[in-house]
């Protein structure tokens, strides 16, 4: 397949199988991929090919995983957001089977997992007790590597600092050191005035609850008479982009859904590419996009 420039892509959704498609894009042309790919035989996404097997998950993701390696610069990063499922009375190995495929054989660095715990998961078949688990309440964020070095941003994503740190940070910390040790084996110097970084580090459990059901895309899904089955919030979206990359780096989701990723990286001023096999969900995405940053510049 020829290569196009990467500016013939940039701004679009475009519909197609994301391992054909990615095969057009030159080597070595985006920043940041951030994706959440269909779970596991699951979900009904609109095409034939969405429902995978957990047994034939790690096959059907390699190809694409490949182009999504070959299109990365050599600094740039791959957000994976992926969940598991219980078959056969056990919670499925799949997901941990295809991250250590992506470092063994596909040649990415696992930077960091993250955990994206929702608050807001409702009950469902496990919750009744009768399967020796609790619902899962929480989905994996895998922060991978192309190479030895990645874009990396903390101050973006710093939490407000806590009420016991703001003592700390105007020196008003009691006790010395020597009686400050934590169980955690930690130990806080108190009689010193520590750095003020704007926030604290945010750690790996990023906590944002799942609960937009009158938004943009949705009155749109309404109006079409389209389902989509699963979206992650932009804030999620929002946490990797301001993380991974600089305004005006390209962010590419070769399974766009319902656009939330891009939509993200173009309020943060990136450039950006979706791609999905859903003709549907490609002319959904557009109309958000064009609905919610139009009511960004009227804001403006």
């Amino acid at each position: 397949m020829a290569k196009r420039s990467i500016q013939s892509y940039e701004n679009r959704f475009i519909v197609g199988d994301c391992a054909e498609v990615l095969k057009g894009f030159p080597p070595k042309s985006v920043d940041l991929v951030l994706t959440s790919p269909p779970y596991a035989d699951q979900r009904d996404y609109g095409t034939e090919s969405s429902s995978i097997s957990p047994d034939d998950y790690v096959k059907w993701f390699t190809p694409k995983a490949r182009q999504i390696y070959r299109v990365l610069k050599d600094n740039g990063s791959f957000v994976l957001n992926i969940s598991d499922k219980v078959v056969d009375g056990y919670q499925h190995l799949y997901v941990f089977e295809l991250v250590t495929h992506l470092c063994k054989r596909v040649g990415y660095h696992l930077v960091r997992d993250y955990i994206w715990y929702n608050p807001a998961t409702p009950p469902n078949v496990f919750s009744r007790g009768g399967f020796g688990r609790t619902k899962k309440s929480h989905e994996y964020c895998f922060w991978f590597a192309k190479g030895s070095e990645w874009t990396f941003n903390l101050d973006p994503i710093r939490r407000p600092y806590g009420k016991d740190m703001q003592k700390f940070l105007q020196g008003k910390g009691k006790g010395n050191r020597a009686d400050n040790i934590r169980p955690s084996t930690h130990n806080f110097n108190c009689e010193k005035v520590w750095t003020d970084n704007g926030g604290s580090d945010p750690g790996t459990v990023i906590e944002i609850g799942n609960t937009n059901s009158n938004d943009v895309f949705s009155k749109l899904c309404k109006e079409r008479g389209i389902a989509h089955p699963a979206r992650f919030p932009e804030k999620l979206a929002e946490f990797f982009i301001l993380a991974g990359t600089m305004e005006g780096d390209l962010v590419l989701d070769p399974f766009s859904g319902s656009g939330t990723t891009a939509v993200s990286a173009a309020r943060n001023q990136r450039r950006w590419i979706g791609i999905d096999a859903n003709p549907d969900y490609c002319d959904l995405a557009a109309a958000r996009m064009e609905i919610e940053l139009r009511g960004d510049r009227d804001d403006a």
